[in-house]
Order: C-alpha cells, then structure tokens, then sequence
C-alpha cells in the first residue's frame, strides 16, 4: 500500500502515541501515551477522531513531513512553529493540505510538543491495545522506536473532509514560565521530617535538564528523611519519588511499572500536561491538593472528550 505522506525529516524526539496501554503491566510495561494528553485529546477532537487516535508526538520541532494525498490535519500544543509551504499556519487547528505540501514544524518560543493528528488516526500497529511507543520496552517496529527520515505513514481516513476549525483563544491552554502543581500526599508521607515536609511546599523547585518521557526530575533542596528500606510498589503516573540523593521526580508517560524509592505522594493527573510542556530551569511549587476537586475535575475532562474507562 502507498504511502499517505513521508517524514522527510522527524526532529529529535519524535514518536507515535495515543492515550497510552491499560494493560501489559504484568509484563513490566509502561503505558506510554502523549505527554500532554490536553493537547493530543484536541487536536483529535479537531478532526471528529476517536479520542485515542493514534497520532505524532513532536518534540522540540525539527520536523517535516511531505503530503501525497489530499487530506486534513490537526495540529495542537507548544514549542513547535508549523508552516505549510514555507507560510505559517499556527496550531490549534485543523490544516486543508494538497499531494506535494510540506508541513514543517520549527523550534518553538516555548513549551515542548506539539502534537499532528490525521483523520481516523494513523493505520499503525498495537499492543496491549495501544499504538504508543516506548523505546525502551523492547516491542517491534514503531511501538519501540522513534520515527525516521523517510517513514512512510499512513492513516486510516485520509479522504474525510471537516471544516476548517481553529480552537478559540480562551480555550488554548497556556504555557506558563512558572508551575503550581497541587500534590496529594502518600502513605509513607508521615514518615518523612516535619522540616521535609514543610520544604516540599515551601521551597521554588526548578525542572531539571535530564526530564524526559519517563519522569521530569526537579531540582532545588536535598530531603534528607523518609523512609529508606522499602518495597517495590506499584507506581502510577504522577507519583513523585524522592531518589537517593533526596531529590524528587515526577513519574511521566514511560514510567516503570513498579519502584523501590521512597514516594511524597501523587500529583495532579491533569497537571502533568503542564509539566510536559515545562522547558529546563521552569520553576515549579507544590500546593496540598483536594482529591475531591482533583477527581471532579479529571471525570469532566473524560467526558467532555468522550474517553471511555476501559481499566
């Protein structure tokens, strides 16, 4: 079968994700899945796809892709300038393209992906249900390795036609120079100093430069408490491990499936958006979270996305 397009040049981080596997986790894997689920969830919705569509993930632009069909696109999230023959088309969008078009996504001013979504998604393999890939999980072709120059793709409408739709400026998600994250505490929490506690939330925690899909590493002042003879336990996106040398990190999208490090709790699901889009040296805080407002808020999202609850 011909290809609907070819990526004629990926960027440095670019791979095929969607919402991520719900199951594999006896079989150590991690489920994977766009790191700014905000955004991939509207650039779908642009095109009328199913929620979990299969889509791009580009990371820090340096990507092109050449059309051979005609068709329509959606682009959303940060950190990528996009042009169509060389004429800048901005994101949040949906794009009318021609057979012999070049869409390029450059550098961004800020944030850190940006997500491009094709009608019906892209005709890819799955595992486990899911067409996410994760490098280090070892599973065959584009399920465990980022794309090349010169990939073919294909996606499984590519004659749908929809409107033009731009999403409205009051809905496009901002990207700020600062984070707050609301944290909801653990059960090993206690165990760590009244003095350590009070640092998570007092103290301007600062994204470390070794962030990437598995966890976004934060900088600032050493814990030096908490428990130190623990247990695997299982692991969740969101949880926030304080590692060795006392600092934390928040567990992302390729997070291990189990971990042995003493945990302050869990974050905001929704919040991890932001952090996925937080550049190096970006200061974060924490603040005491309410589980309630938090679940509230994350059901509404699944329904207003229409994402189903297939755990």
């Amino acid at each position: 079968m011909s290809a609907h397009g070819v990526v004629n040049r990926p960027g440095p981080f670019c791979s095929i994700q969607d919402l991520g596997r719900r199951t594999g986790r006896r079989a150590g894997l991690a489920p994977g899945g766009a790191m700014d689920q905000r955004a991939y969830l509207w650039a779908n919705r642009l095109l009328g796809n199913d929620p979990a569509a299969a889509a791009l993930e580009i990371t820090l632009g340096g990507f092109s892709l050449r059309f051979a069909v005609e068709t329509v696109v959606a682009i959303a999230g940060a950190g990528c300038a996009a042009t169509l023959d060389g004429l800048q088309t901005g994101a949040w969008r949906t794009l009318r393209v021609q057979p012999g078009q070049l869409l390029r996504l450059g550098y961004g001013a800020v944030g850190l992906r940006a997500y491009l979504a094709f009608p019906g998604g892209l005709d890819v393999a799955t595992a486990f249900g899911s067409a996410s890939a994760v490098a280090r999980d070892g599973l065959p072709g584009l399920l465990g390795r980022c794309i090349r120059p010169g990939e073919p793709l294909r996606w499984r409408a590519p004659g749908h036609r929809c409107p033009v739709r731009r999403l409205p400026g009051e809905l496009i998600p901002p990207v700020s120079d600062s984070l707050t994250i609301p944290l909801v505490s653990g059960y090993e929490w206690a165990e760590f100093s009244r003095d350590d506690r009070m640092r998570v939330f007092d103290s301007t925690w600062t994204v470390d430069s070794a962030s990437d899909r598995t966890a976004c590493r934060l900088a600032g002042p050493p814990l030096t408490t908490g428990p130190r003879v623990l247990d695997s336990t299982p692991l969740v996106d969101g949880t926030v491990q304080v590692t060795g040398d006392g600092l934390p990190l928040v567990f992302m999208r390729d997070r291990p499936t189990i971990g042995g490090y003493a945990k302050l709790g869990s974050v905001d699901p929704i919040a991890l958006d932001d952090l996925a889009q937080a550049r190096p040296g970006t200061p974060v805080r924490f603040v005491r979270a309410e589980p309630d407002v938090l679940r509230s808020a994350l059901a509404r999202r699944e329904s207003f996305f229409g994402i189903r609850d297939e755990g």
